[in-house]
């Protein structure tokens, strides 16, 4: 047995070992989302970063001091004329992604861009036009599309089903809380269920925040409650949904927690469970182990930073790969959060 082990260890190992990018990338952007989220994914995947953009000099000879990998520049144009960058990253101003994307997509690079690709329905569909006559593809940033409770949940929902989601968060005075927070949520209703609909909307603002409620009806049927908040508290800001199913209940927990508990059916109209009472249990279907701090269990992982950023990289390299959140995949999310900004 302490052989088997062994050699299932060493089978990892070298998995990781192995693994390695032929081509090489750029990554445009220093902020706070980017060094704690995207970097770490893209050095523990060991590709190589040829140039970091910032906008300073100041900043981008600081980065050549302190990142001796790298080359730190303010000149776009260099990472675009380098014949060498296979994709580039962007994780800048929201203000700045529309052109940015627009100028590499142009350049035939292929484009990560963390959410919001750009600030209108208009900007998206002159961004897709672009991607239709360019050899680049471009990745969008929605992160929940690959955390693996989401890719799990997406299997096993079937036909229509009925929902309550509830997203919340404390105050976001820095930007517009609908494109850089709540446009995640929409997102991952489309993703799950499909093109919806928005049927019914109610906001409030307060001076904290903003608060929607919101009426959704899917194309394949399924209908929705949800509830996006920026006018709670970041301490306990929360994330939760109940999705209604023929077969059973399913619960997500914070993006970490999948359950499910099936339905005890019914005999002549009576429940079952009011005849041989209730022996339902619920089965875990996923669920992040703060307990063994595996790879698996780190958040960057479970919250879909990985997936995303491992896939887009796969596609440069022409490996396997998913695009669970193209700008075309955008379309639905920008008509329903513009008809909400516009309420």
């Amino acid at each position: 047995m302490d052989k088997l082990i062994k050699q299932f260890k060493n089978i990892r190992k070298k998995k990781y070992i192995v693994t390695s990018y032929k081509h090489k990338y750029a990554f445009v952007g220093i902020g706070n989302h980017s060094i704690n989220n995207l970097y770490p994914v893209i050095n523990y995947l060991r590709a190589e970063l040829k140039y970091i953009v910032t906008q300073s000099s100041k900043n981008a000879n600081l980065i050549n001091d302190y990142y001796p990998n790298s080359e730190g520049t303010n000149d776009l144009q260099k990472v675009i004329n380098d014949e060498q960058i296979k994709g580039v990253f962007i994780c800048a101003s929201p203000k700045s992604h529309f052109d940015l994307v627009k100028q590499l997509l142009l350049a035939n690079k292929n484009v990560f861009v963390e959410k919001p690709p750009c600030l209108t329905h208009e900007e998206l569909k002159e961004l897709i036009e672009c991607e239709k006559s360019s050899k680049g593809k471009c990745f969008v940033g929605l992160q929940k599309q690959y955390a693996p409770v989401n890719l799990e949940l997406r299997k096993k929902l079937q036909g229509k089903s009925y929902y309550n989601y509830r997203y919340v968060t404390g105050a976001y005075p820095e930007g517009e809380p609908f494109l850089d927070l709540f446009i995640h949520p929409i997102a991952m209703l489309s993703y799950l269920f499909g093109s919806a609909e928005l049927k019914y909307i109610a906001t409030n603002k307060s001076k904290a925040g903003v608060t929607a409620f919101l009426h959704l009806q899917h194309e394949n049927g399924s209908n929705g409650i949800v509830e996006l908040s920026s006018d709670y508290s970041w301490t306990n800001a929360s994330e939760n949904m109940i999705i209604n199913t023929n077969k059973g209940v399913y619960e997500v927990t914070n993006n970490e927690n999948l359950t499910f508990t099936p339905k005890s059916g019914i005999i002549f109209n009576i429940p079952k469970e009011k005849i041989f009472g209730s022996k339902m249990t619920s089965v875990t279907l996923k669920k992040r182990n703060n307990f063994n701090p595996i790879f698996e269990n780190n958040q960057l992982y479970t919250s879909g930073y990985f997936g995303e950023i491992e896939n887009f990289i796969n596609f440069c390299e022409g490996k396997k790969y998913e695009n669970n959140a193209s700008l075309k995949d955008c379309l639905n999310t920008y008509e329903i959060l513009t008809k909400i900004i516009n309420k």
